[in-house]
């Protein structure tokens, strides 16, 4: 079964006709852009909706053209031809900077703004991205200033990203398996951490974080960089910080975020609790080592092929929404995912919604555990958002992070539900070990990297930071979250290396979306089982409302006041019973 992407509904190859005629619209388009004068029209209206279209079309068009070029390198780091391009077409989206600033501004100045609105349906379909970029207004600087800040990045932050992709995705690690000496690539080391042999689990442990000395310290430039880069310009526009940019970007107030905060807070004893479970199982003392942290536990270790993963998510799908199980059966069909672990691809998983041909990419890294499968499970949940928002303006599909993990979760969820329904008492005791320990890192170790971050940020104001500091601030993060949980003589002190979050510019604290998401989409879940047979109808419409509305506007569609530390700690109770149904099987 074919376990790489095609990419040929996009384009079939950079050099082609295809490509090279949308590049010209793109230069049009751009062209169109700049040029575009906003007093030459006195009537607001069609002055409004002429740059409205345009910037469709733009999105559209850089949509396409960067998917293709990003898709490409994510799975052959080595593709010079692709990265070169993609540089030169982010070098052109520089050229709209100034004129998008002068977009806001001149919208900033209309004082009857209702009247666009009433008078105009393309305008009344953006109301809300008209008036989130007016009250964004506020935080820009002028229009030259916003132009040189877009081309700076260009030779700034956007090529340490590129760095930090390049050497982790290219790192060979040397590895001795069963008596032999090996080189492998830095993903298929890392799932090594999911293997049931503890022998080679501590092995590839070890064996990566030795690898990590040989980019330590380019890595570190980059996110020294980058964070530079990001506490300038964020204080420049007038935000108090980083994380203000953050919620302001996020569509969610800081009230939201102490909540949910407070509310893992106070219940990270469950998970510690869990974790010296597992460690007593797997003969540690002093709290589990971080090598042991994804070890599979029972004597049914549950290993699929792709097949056998796709026809498992299909069906579990298919009881639960007919729906989504078509969406993710043409997913597998049509080649929209590249399973397939190698030298050159990136680590990790994610999954690149492609609204203007209605379809998706999803990358993984499949092994054949578990866990494998809940991640496929929780990608096919993301191109399912795509698939909701597919018939909305392309300028309305961009939804904010933390609702950006909404419907993965809850696939993750239905998929992880049904394998325990039918599971007997060993199988059960496999799965709940996996789901806890998923859920354990997207409540504690993303605890810890919030907390890493913010200490990143307040010390890189100072001076840039060394490895050494890079390291110390990792661990010390990781024992405020994890506590006796976690052996202290056994932590991961590179995990600010290959997280590549930490590494966009414009996404910075990419970490509590993940925490809200999982939570949120446990409570989404959860609904499901209370609500009459309108819910999946009420769920396409809470994802397609995702990119028009404020986070807490979309939870009232549900009639779910996040803002409250109880809504969080219920969800929190979800995952604390399936830790106390693990516990009894122990």
């Amino acid at each position: 079964m074919e376990m790489r992407w095609a990419l040929d509904s996009l384009y079939p190859g950079l050099d082609l006709d295809e490509f090279q005629n949308d590049r010209k619209k793109f230069n049009d388009n751009i062209e169109g852009l700049t040029e575009y004068n906003f007093s030459e029209n006195d009537n607001q209206i069609k002055t409004a909706e002429k740059f409205v279209e345009l910037l469709k079309e733009h999105y559209k068009l850089s949509l396409k053209m960067l998917a293709f070029l990003r898709l490409s390198v994510s799975v052959d780091a080595q593709n010079e031809s692709a990265l070169k391009m993609s540089e030169i077409l982010e070098k052109e989206m520089v050229k709209i900077t100034k004129k998008m600033v002068e977009f806001q501004t001149w919208l900033s100045k209309i004082k009857d703004r209702n009247r666009l609105y009433q008078n105009s349906d393309l305008l009344k379909e953006h109301k809300f991205l008209i008036e989130e970029m007016v009250e964004k207004s506020e935080y820009l600087l002028s229009e030259d200033e916003e132009e040189i800040i877009a081309e700076m990045k260009q030779t700034g932050s956007s090529a340490w990203t590129k760095l930090q992709e390049k050497l982790t995705s290219t790192l060979q690690v040397p590895i001795e398996i069963e008596g032999e000496s090996k080189k492998m690539p830095l993903p298929v080391v890392r799932n090594m951490a999911y293997k049931k042999d503890p022998e080679i689990r501590k092995k590839a442990y070890q064996a990566e974080l030795e690898s990590y000395k040989k980019i330590e310290k380019g890595v570190a430039a980059a996110l020294n960089g980058i964070k530079g880069e990001v506490i300038t310009i964020t204080k420049r526009r007038g935000y108090s910080s980083p994380l203000e940019e953050a919620l302001i970007n996020s569509r969610l107030k800081k009230e939201t975020l102490q909540a949910l905060l407070k509310a893992i807070k106070d219940k990270l004893y469950i998970f510690r609790d869990f974790y010296k479970t597992k460690a007593k199982i797997l003969g540690h003392k002093n709290g589990l080592a971080y090598y042991d942290l994804f070890a599979p536990l029972g004597e049914k270790e549950m290993e699929f092929s792709y097949q056998e993963a796709r026809e498992f998510i299909i069906s579990n799908i298919k009881e639960f929404s007919p729906d989504m199980a078509d969406l993710y059966l043409t997913a597998f069909q049509n080649n929209w995912i590249d399973a397939e672990p190698r030298e050159g691809k990136r680590g990790g998983a994610f999954c690149y919604n492609l609204h203007p041909i209605k379809e998706s990419r999803i990358l993984s890294n499949f092994t054949g555990s578990f866990s494998d499968v809940t991640t496929l499970a929780h990608e096919l949940g993301h191109a399912y958002h795509g698939h909701c928002l597919e018939d909305e303006s392309i300028l309305n599909s961009n939804y904010p992070m933390p609702l950006a993990e909404t419907a993965s979760i809850f696939s993750e969820t239905i998929v992880t539900e049904a394998a325990l329904n039918k599971a007997d008492k060993e199988q059960a005791y496999s799965i709940l070990e996996n789901y806890i320990t998923s859920a354990a890192q997207v409540i504690v170790d993303i605890y810890s990297r919030f907390l890493f971050e913010e200490e990143l940020f307040e010390k890189r104001k100072l001076s840039s930071l060394s490895v050494k500091e890079l390291k110390n601030m990792v661990e010390r993060a990781q024992k405020k979250a994890y506590g006796d949980g976690l052996n202290h003589n056994y932590l991961h002190p590179y995990m600010w290396l290959n997280k590549p979050h930490y590494y966009s510019a414009d996404n910075n604290y990419y970490n509590f979306p993940y925490a809200f998401g999982l939570l949120f989409g446990l409570g989404i879940y959860a609904l499901s089982k209370e609500t009459e047979d309108d819910f999946m109808s009420q769920y396409r419409n809470l994802l397609k409302e995702t990119g028009k509305n404020k986070i807490e506007d979309v939870a009232k569609i549900f009639e779910i006041d996040i803002n409250t530390k109880e809504f969080w700690l219920n969800s929190l109770k979800v995952i604390e019973t399936k830790i106390n149904e693990f516990k009894k099987l122990v």
